[in-house]
């Protein structure tokens, strides 16, 4: 999930849950207040219904109806039930038949009042002592606040209307947000995919003078390409030199050992120990190759990408120039999962290097395979051409694993054999430069399995 969006949920989330958080405040505290102012009249109907019936006075009366004009026109469904009861009774027999549950009565012979709602029906009950009369007096009102309700209802249709008004305002304002906080970073990251090891002179443009963050990580940016500029420089420069100074006094020995080599014979005392000087003067020759092709790798990128390769053709050329080497290698090819379309083989990329890169990874599976059969295997899978090269041999120890990729690094299990530690790095250095994947999976005992994976031609590289 890109930073613009999580800002913009962020926002937009905060901002409905205060939003509706609100709403609902006002919408319950309403409802609340509304309901008490109720409850508040149908008590004081209560009263006077109950103070009318113990004194049945005229002007009472008179009284009576006035203010029950005033309060039941209010009411919906508004009904009063006298109840006659027992002096001292704890409960009531003959109850009406209304939707009120059983402590409701017990409640209001407690505490003088109770009340009770029942959907959008409000019920309450007064208690008197009716001193005039053997019997007391509970006098129970009911009605439907219309008015409450209808209010109610008008302010929750006003809450989610204007909250969803104010909902999309706040989506367009935490777009707008969003935006002006990455729109900075997204131009920094335009120019930034500009800047290559080709192109290290190129600089970051301040778009104002304002000392902020990105100002400052701006300054911080092109004070790091500055100092990459001048290790890349001299790495260039170290390069040059180390192809003449390393290669030329080695090949000098070389051609020395193996002239003094042609006037000995194997009884000489000096044949082996020349023997030996060609053996390490290879290896040191073997090494700065690895060395410098190791240290070019990515570092011109305009000649790292050059053409369309096809896979099957490059791994052709590796096998046979293993068995250009060794005749009697045994290698197994399997091409059985590739579609008929050859298009679908073909990547991008450096045919030298890649030439390297898979030669050097076949060289080590037949290397320390124990003279057993050598697995290839080509497969084109979601957009990438993958190749499976796996041996039997001593595999590396679980413990090892993840050294594999430091350089000079050897397993403890390889004994004698000949290497310098450099392949397997160099490998997925040239792999990665493709953009591509290299992953390794091994038992000691029972070998070593090297998946490559590489985007195909048709996919963004």
């Amino acid at each position: 999930m890109k930073i613009k969006l999580k800002i913009f949920l962020l926002f937009f989330f905060i901002t409905f849950l205060l939003l509706g958080g609100f709403a609902v405040y006002v919408s319950y505290f309403t409802r609340d207040s509304l309901r008490t102012k109720f409850f508040h009249r149908l008590e004081e109907n209560a009263r006077i219904v109950g103070k009318h019936t113990l004194e049945n006075d005229e002007y009472l009366s008179q009284l009576y109806y006035e203010v029950r004009r005033d309060y039941l026109r209010q009411l919906s469904e508004g009904n009063d039930y006298i109840l006659r009861i027992e002096k001292n009774a704890t409960d009531i027999k003959d109850k009406p038949n209304l939707a009120l549950p059983e402590d409701f009565y017990a409640r209001t012979l407690a505490k003088g009042t109770a009340e009770y709602m029942n959907k959008d029906t409000a019920y309450l009950a007064v208690f008197f002592v009716d001193s005039l009369h053997s019997k007391d007096l509970m006098v129970i009102s009911s009605g439907r606040d219309d008015y409450g309700l209808a209010e109610q209802d008008f302010l929750d249709r006003a809450l989610i209307s204007g909250g969803i008004i104010a909902i999309l305002v706040v989506a367009l304002v935490a777009f707008v947000f969003s935006n002006s906080i990455i729109r900075p970073i997204s131009l920094l990251d335009k120019e930034i995919k500009k800047i290559s090891i080709a192109s290290l002179s190129l600089r970051l443009r301040k778009r104002n003078e304002a000392k902020d963050e990105i100002s400052s990580l701006i300054d911080s940016f092109n004070d790091m390409i500055g100092r990459l500029e001048i290790a890349v420089k001299s790495q260039r420069s170290f390069l040059g030199n180390a192809s003449h100074s390393f290669r030329t006094p080695l090949t000098i020995i070389k051609g020395e050992a193996q002239l003094a080599l042609k006037d000995c014979s194997p009884n000489d005392e000096a044949y082996q120990p020349l023997t030996k000087i060609l053996e390490e003067v290879d290896r040191m020759i073997l090494i700065v190759n690895n060395l410098l092709t190791l240290a070019k790798t990515g570092m011109n990128e305009k000649k790292r990408i050059q053409e369309v390769i096809r896979i099957d053709e490059l791994l052709f050329r590796v096998i046979n120039s293993e068995r250009s080497v060794e005749p009697d290698k045994h290698i197994e090819l399997d091409f059985d999962d590739i579609p008929e379309d050859s298009a679908s083989l073909e990547v991008f990329g450096n045919p030298n290097l890649l030439y390297i890169a898979l030669s050097n990874i076949v060289s080590n599976a037949f290397k320390y395979g124990n003279d057993r059969m050598v697995s290839i295997k080509l497969m084109v899978r979601e957009g990438h051409v993958v190749v499976q090269i796996s041996d039997q041999g001593i595999g590396i120890p679980s413990g090892e694993q993840k050294f594999i990729y430091d350089s000079f690094y050897r397993a403890s299990n390889v004994g004698s054999t000949y290497g310098n530690g450099l392949g397997l790095l160099l490998a997925k250095n040239i792999i990665d430069v493709h953009q591509g994947e290299m992953y390794i999976t091994s038992e000691e005992g029972f070998g070593t399995t090297v998946t490559v994976k590489l985007p195909t031609h048709g996919q963004t590289f």
